[in-house]
């Protein structure tokens, strides 16, 4: 129980660092009527890098406790550890290659 508790706080720590998301109801709009800039996006993008590192505590610590009890080396927890990295740094470097794309794209329209 209190392997929980420590993961809880390090994801309370992790997800409120830097600016709040917006509401679902904005996300949701936003998403609807396709009208996102590169600054929401690039919010979006910087949430979503909490989220994973938040994730990835919680990760390793399920994966850490699950080795205890399976016997031998069935479980390569460096393995999975870094499928969910690369899954992380891609996922992340599809979206701010998107917002590099779209800034470019909004100066254009405003020159």
């Amino acid at each position: 129980m209190a392997q929980a508790e420590c993961i809880i706080t390090a994801i309370r720590e992790l997800m409120s660092r830097g600016r709040p998301p917006k509401s679902p109801s904005s996300v949701h709009a936003a998403h609807t009527e396709l009208d996102v800039d590169s600054e929401d996006l690039d919010g979006r993008a910087d949430h979503l890098e909490k989220v994973f590192a938040a994730v990835r505590v919680y990760f390793a610590a399920i994966m850490s406790d699950a080795a205890l009890k399976i016997p031998g080396t069935t479980l390569d927890r460096r393995y999975l550890d870094k499928l969910f990295r690369d899954l992380s740094v891609d996922a992340l470097r599809v979206i701010r290659n998107a917002v590099e794309e779209m800034r470019e794209h909004e100066n254009w329209r405003a020159s």
